[in-house]
């Protein structure tokens, strides 16, 4: 089946949003001292609208897996996972700048940085993964007892110290995540895993490129790669819903052990859509603010990208940060700055649906 989305800001008169549906949308930084504005959310996306408003989607922004028919993107499914695999496959040479990978990353320079490679490349080290053995064992006890440490919580976002986490859970735990069954993105401690089953989740699978062995009876981990067999020899069920926090920004950059790929992160996003239920919730949190590679560490998401990755969606809520879309400040935001978008999965589309006013 093929998925047609139209990537333009979808018309905030089309949305029926969630009473709770507050955002405190600051001009600049908060390290800048500037006075915070409450935004509705549906004030939030207009003015990504308004940003947006001569953005031209091109297939060079997107890549090869992705079809742009009249600024609209067309995507299959079987497709994505297939390429998690064969990807997986492909010699992982630490990064190297060309002025072909720069380009790609940086959507033909609208995107700002890209000039560096991360340091922590976990190709250079073999034996290592981003500083760590390759194996990683998440004991029952250590999973029920994370929650004590504190410093690494779904209180604390794990080591962000940022509140929107447990926020979001209090606000949609009984809604979204109460028996159902979930997928994490990207985990390198299990604090989002535990923060969930304590949220009452039926069952939770992790999906991350660093080996982990779970002993956890709720707890199921998984290699990408896995996940893609499954997806594709149907026996991955769809889930109810799916909670990423800070990990989509980084996908594609080598530092976790992932192949080098400038559109991965679209990509992550788009499999994250074939996984779920109709109707199914995506969690989803990425460093916003103007456009930017962050020396191949990771991404921030601002009017273009975010123009390709919101129009799969319904949005419900944005609960977090400040942040500034605006790319004529030199500031290029605050890696910390990191809402939660609270995403419905669309059950039909038709491509004529619109972001834009």
């Amino acid at each position: 089946v093929i998925i047609m989305v139209t990537c333009k800001i979808i018309s905030f008169s089309l949305f029926v949003f969630h009473a709770n549906a507050w955002y405190r949308f600051n001009v600049g930084f908060p390290n800048q001292g500037q006075n915070m504005t409450p935004f509705s959310l549906n004030e939030t996306l207009r003015m990504v609208a308004l940003y947006s408003e001569k953005f031209q989607i091109k297939p060079e922004y997107v890549g090869p897996h992705f079809t742009v028919v009249n600024n609209d993107l067309r995507f299959k499914c079987p497709n994505l996972m297939t390429e998690v695999i064969e990807s997986d496959k492909r010699v992982k040479a630490p990064c190297k700048i060309t002025e072909e990978l720069q380009r790609k990353f940086t959507m033909n320079g609208l995107m700002d940085g890209g000039e560096e490679c991360a340091p922590q490349d976990a190709a250079q080290n073999p034996d290592m993964q981003n500083g760590v053995e390759k194996t990683w064992v998440w004991t029952f006890d250590m999973i029920n007892n994370y929650n004590k440490k504190g410093s690494y919580s779904m209180t604390r976002c794990g080591a962000y110290g940022n509140s929107v986490c447990e926020e979001t859970c209090e606000l949609y735990a009984n809604d979204y995540i109460k028996d159902k069954v979930g997928i994490v993105l990207g985990s390198q401690n299990p604090w989002a895993e535990e923060g969930l089953i304590h949220y009452g989740a039926k069952q939770v699978i992790t999906v991350e490129y660093m080996k982990i062995i779970s002993q956890h009876p709720k707890l199921i981990t998984l290699h990408p790669v896995d996940a893609a067999k499954k997806f594709l020899n149907k026996t991955l069920t769809p889930v109810d819903f799916i909670f990423t926090y800070s990990s989509l920004e980084h996908d594609g950059m080598g530092r976790y052990g992932d192949p080098i790929n400038p559109y991965a992160d679209l990509e992550s996003i788009a499999r994250a859509y074939c996984m779920l239920k109709p109707n199914g919730i995506l969690f989803l949190s990425v460093p916003v603010g103007p456009d930017q590679i962050a020396g191949y560490n990771h991404r921030i998401y601002g009017k273009y990208r975010l123009s390709l990755i919101l129009p799969l969606w319904e949005p419900i809520d944005l609960i977090g940060s400040y942040f500034n879309l605006s790319n004529t400040q030199k500031d290029l935001g605050n890696y910390f700055n990191q809402p939660i978008w609270v995403l419905k999965k669309k059950s039909k589309h038709h491509g004529k649906q619109s972001l834009r006013k």
